[in-house]
Order: structure tokens, then sequence, then C-alpha cells
């Protein structure tokens, strides 16, 4: 699969694999308030910042090691986040975050399910996992919500803000997945 035209769809969504000229939207979307929870998304960010990411990520989907998508409300085209299965092996790392305005509708839930059964049918992983910091109750609720399995606490390296976080990582299994999905 090319994972640089990959795309799934959920119910109200539309996910499809990013280019850089996502670039201006995504930015926009990236505000204090997301960027505290994720990683590799600090603000404030330029466009060029955001467009050398989203570069970053199409040579990466180009060798198969990561699907990186931008997250659409079908209904109305916006685009309203952010999707990324980093790929090893036969296991997926799920990543995602979506803009302020649209939280509390239930996207990041149907988003990470949706991923989810995208990397377990289409990208044919065993394994998918994600992670969120401790003090992230939101994310690890849904993520529990997924029925996902604790695997513990690791020490992550956070480059948004040049330190490693505590973050708690959960996983799920492809054929505990089909049972109770």
């Amino acid at each position: 699969m090319d994972l640089n035209t990959a795309s799934f769809d959920t119910e109200r969504l539309f996910v499809r694999a990013c280019t850089p000229k996502d670039a201006p939207v995504l930015t926009s979307l990236m505000t204090p308030e997301i960027s505290k929870w994720v990683a590799a998304w600090p603000t404030p960010l330029t466009e060029e910042q955001t467009e050398e990411v989203l570069c970053s990520v199409v040579e990466a989907a180009n060798s198969g090691s990561v699907f990186g998508a931008v997250v659409i409300e079908a209904a109305s085209g916006t685009v309203i986040g952010w999707c990324k299965l980093d790929l090893d092996g036969a296991e997926a790392e799920l990543g995602y975050w979506i803009g302020e305005d649209f939280h509390r509708q239930g996207f990041a839930f149907e988003l990470s399910q949706g991923a989810t059964a995208f990397a377990f049918e289409q990208l044919g992983v065993d394994l998918v996992r994600a992670g969120a910091q401790i003090e992230n109750q939101a994310s690890l609720a849904l993520i529990k919500k997924l029925g996902m399995s604790r695997e513990g606490v690791q020490r992550v390296w956070a480059p948004a803000r040049q330190r490693f976080e505590d973050c708690e990582f959960w996983s799920i299994r492809r054929d505990d997945w089909r049972s109770g999905n």
C-alpha cells in the first residue's frame, strides 16, 4: 500500500495522507492547549516548521514506516486534526490530535477507532499501541475505552518541549480487537 495516497473513513470523518500543502491549516489548529499534550508539535509553530514536519512524514511514508494524515470532518470538508501511525514491523503506534474547536464531539474516539481498524485491516499489523502523558487523563480514558491493555510508564523525549516526559502506554492485539469490536 502506498502510504502517501492511503486513506480511510469513519461515520463522520475522512482521514487522508498528508501533503506539505496541509501546513497552513495544521499550523492554524496547533494551539498551546493542544501542544502541551503532544510530543512533536510545538507552539508557537510556523507554517515552515509544519511543512518540514509534513515533508519528513511524506519521506517516511515512502519507506513504508509512517502513515501521517489529516483528519477531515466529512460533512463540512474542514480539516480538524492530525493522525499518525508509526509502523515497526508488525506493530503500529497511534498518535493523534484534534483542534480545540472540535473537542468534546467524539471525534478523537471515532478517529482512534478508525485508525486502529485501518492499522489491523489495511496495514496488517498485529498490535497497535498508544500512549499519553500520565497527566492527560482524557487521552488515557480514550485509550482505555478502545479496549487497550496497560503496558506501563515510559520516559519519552518530547522535542516540542526539549525534555523527557513520563507517558503511559497501552496496546491491543489484532485478535482482541476483533473479539471486542
